[in-house]
């Protein structure tokens, strides 16, 4: 089961589109918080203002100095959204993953319990066989324990190539 959960979730397209905007974010990320310490560290250039009023301003609120403060801020709440982004992509990705295992182990239990169908539907089949050979039972019943017997055939057939054709068709 692990094989198939690992070939199944390295060829998921919805997993490879999280992981592209998984790293997107993060080079998102990276550039703002490179962009908010780059302007942390140029905030002391709003005080170097020949014009009085400016400098004013800069005293008691407003101008160049509050502006910087406020576009710092900007760019940190960016940063902060860029970050939830990445936890959620996480949560998706690890939910994905379940999903597909659960899917990989409901697919095993239901040719485990196909398997058992099939097993005792053979059984029921050889003993009406022995009936029918001393005259009891109908050829309608023979052909309707045939029909099931492959139908359930034809179920488990169909159900094993899907989970062969997990790591086959990949790679």
């Amino acid at each position: 089961m692990a094989t198939l959960t690992q070939c199944q979730i390295e060829n998921d397209p919805d997993l490879q589109l999280i992981t592209q905007a998984k790293n997107v974010e993060a080079s998102r990320l990276e550039n703002l918080e490179a962009s908010a310490d780059y302007q942390r560290d140029r905030r002391w250039t709003t005080w170097l203002n020949p014009n009085p009023i400016g400098i004013l301003q800069n005293l008691f609120g407003g101008g160049d100095r509050q502006r910087a403060e406020l576009q710092i801020r900007t760019t940190e709440a960016q940063a902060d959204a860029s970050r939830f982004n990445l936890v959620e992509a996480d949560i998706r990705t690890e939910m994905r993953r379940q999903a597909i295992a659960d899917q990989i182990q409901a697919d095993l239990d239901q040719l485990a319990q196909l398997e058992t169908e099939l097993t005792a539907e053979q059984k029921r089949l050889q003993l009406f066989e022995i009936y029918f050979q001393r005259g009891q039972g109908s050829p309608a019943e023979y052909l309707n324990f045939q029909n099931r017997l492959a139908q359930l055939t034809a179920e488990k057939e169909k159900l094993t190539m899907t989970i062969n054709d997990i790591c086959e068709d990949k790679q």
